[in-house]
C-alpha cells in the first residue's frame, strides 16, 4: 500500500510540476463538472484556466526556440 501511495503522489507532482499536464488537468476537470451539471462559472473557469496554461507553455516554448543559442554561427 506505501508503493501505491507512493506512486501516487509522485504522479500528482509530475502532473503539477508540468505545465502541460497542468492545463490537461484543468481541461478535464473543466469537461467532468459539465458533466455534473457545475454552475457555468466553474466549468468556464477550468476550462479557460487550463486553456491559458497551454497557451503560455505553448508561446514559452516558441520563445525559447527563437532565441540564438549562443555558439558562434549558430544565429538564426
Amino acid at each position: 500500500m506505501d508503493a501505491l501511495i507512493d506512486l501516487t503522489l509522485r504522479a500528482l507532482g509530475a502532473v503539477f510540476l508540468n505545465r502541460f499536464g497542468l492545463g490537461f488537468l484543468l481541461v478535464l476537470l473543466a469537461l467532468y463538472g459539465v458533466g455534473i451539471d457545475w454552475p457555468g462559472w466553474g466549468t468556464g473557469l477550468c476550462g479557460a484556466l487550463g486553456l491559458g496554461v497551454w497557451v503560455v507553455s505553448l508561446w514559452c516554448f516558441w520563445r525559447d526556440s527563437q532565441r540564438p543559442s549562443g555558439f558562434p554561427g549558430s544565429a538564426k
